[in-house]
């Protein structure tokens, strides 16, 4: 009898904690918002039509029907950057077949306005090998100048090599009319606030025909000089003044050509849902601290977003007692990683995680990474505002890919992620 009171007793605590942690957050909330953040029609989340308007507009709507406050007569803070669109129709044909964008091919996001048909030129993987002898080949073969290069990254293991390639030929080419990059594994995709003078273009390993000859290339690019974007913030004032900080980043990479889109439900339509569900959480469950609620714009282009709050911050930094950045929210199979705080900086933040963790048996994998500059918590942390960055690992998921979906989500770790984030607030000091 006795042992079974004490099995009863598991139980009980064990459903109980589940139950609560399960009517904290609303998963199936989330999912929703992602799925919106992510779909067709808001278009990656980027520069083209109005995709950057309409996705502060929805975020800046549900924070006002969790009744959140604004700082000011507004959610938002505008800021302007270049950056190289992609508007138009487009078209890639090699050997006069033509490639399907975004499975067979991406466009470098720096490549200008072009139509126009080359020749390929493709070293063998002796030549790609041996950067002093290609510079020697290429300088005695001036009549080169006018091809594509084509770089095989599967015929190198070399990781110099490859940097060697990126810095003298893809970031500052002067040698050819352009590059062609064979990739081995899934296209990625970027932003880029300015024009080359030459293409570049990505193509999947197995698309790419042996001993091809020509490829036309049509792309119709514009570089806006002074895109608008928006920074949202909103706050839950708490009994005291100092504030909790959450960010995300909602901007994405936005769209490629009439068809092609980067949906971005992984990164970070799934840090900006997690956000909101947070606000919800909040907005019924008054903090101690008030608690600050930051989406950026332009992370994707060099963390522009939250430079620039740094730089012109709404109220003092001095304030803030602690930063949290979530990004990359929507797996947690193989537990977390949090930026920054395997530094010494943040054995505070560290011990109190580990604590956490250890009492509530969130995660079997936490783990910590030493200072970092790859989110938006970093030029907080540069202007000595504590601030850490956590992000879920685990689950097969696209990095910068048009398959970044949200039916490739699994969300292992949302509702540990969510009860561990409620239990650091309520026990930082």
């Amino acid at each position: 009898m006795f042992k079974i009171k004490i099995v009863f007793g598991v139980l009980v605590c064990f459903f109980t904690f589940y139950f609560n942690l399960l009517n904290a957050q609303n998963l199936e909330k989330t999912k929703e918002r992602i799925g919106i953040l992510s779909s067709k029609k808001f278009a990656g989340r980027g520069y083209v039509g109005n995709a950057a308007e309409l996705s502060a507009k929805f975020i800046s709507v549900e924070l006002s029907k969790s009744g959140l406050k604004k700082f000011g007569d507004s959610y938002f803070q505008d800021f302007y950057y270049p950056v190289n669109t992609f508007p138009g129709r487009l078209t890639v044909k090699l050997n006069n077949k033509k490639l399907i964008p975004g499975i067979d091919y991406l466009i470098g996001p720096a490549c200008p306005k072009i139509n126009k048909k080359y020749e390929l030129w493709k070293p063998d993987s002796l030549m790609l090998n041996d950067t002093i002898g290609i510079i020697q080949f290429i300088s005695k073969n001036l009549d080169l100048k006018s091809s594509l290069f084509v770089i095989d990254y599967a015929q190198t293991e070399n990781i110099d090599i490859k940097k060697f390639y990126i810095s003298n030929f893809l970031m500052n080419n002067s040698f050819f009319a352009g590059i062609v990059e064979l990739i081995p594994e899934e296209l990625m995709w970027s932003v880029s606030r300015k024009q080359q003078s030459y293409p570049v273009v990505k193509i999947k390993r197995e698309s790419y025909i042996n001993d091809s000859k020509t490829l036309f290339i049509n792309v119709n690019s514009e570089l806006k000089p002074n895109f608008k974007a928006k920074n949202i913030i909103a706050y839950i004032p708490g009994k005291k003044d100092d504030f909790v900080v959450f960010t995300a980043h909602y901007d994405h990479l936005g769209k490629m050509g009439k068809k092609v889109y980067m949906p971005g439900a992984q990164d970070n339509a799934s840090g900006t849902a997690f956000l909101l569900d947070l606000a919800d959480y909040y907005s019924k469950n008054k903090p101690e601290y008030s608690i600050a609620f930051m989406f950026f714009f332009g992370e994707e282009a060099g963390l522009l977003g939250s430079l620039y709050y740094v730089l012109n911050p709404i109220f003092d930094l001095e304030k803030i007692k602690v930063l949290v950045n979530i990004d990359l929210a929507g797996t947690g199979d193989e537990g977390i990683m949090i930026v920054n705080a395997a530094n010494e900086k943040y054995e505070k933040e560290w011990n109190l995680f580990q604590k956490l963790n250890a009492e509530n048996h969130f995660f079997e994998i936490m783990n910590a990474r030493d200072i970092a500059a790859n989110s938006d918590h970093y030029p907080f942390h540069e202007m000595g505002v504590s601030s850490v960055f956590i992000y879920t690992m685990g689950g097969k998921t696209y990095y910068h890919h048009p398959k970044d979906k949200l039916e490739t989500l699994t969300f292992g770790g949302y509702n540990q992620l969510f009860g561990l984030l409620t239990k650091f607030v309520e026990n930082y000091d």
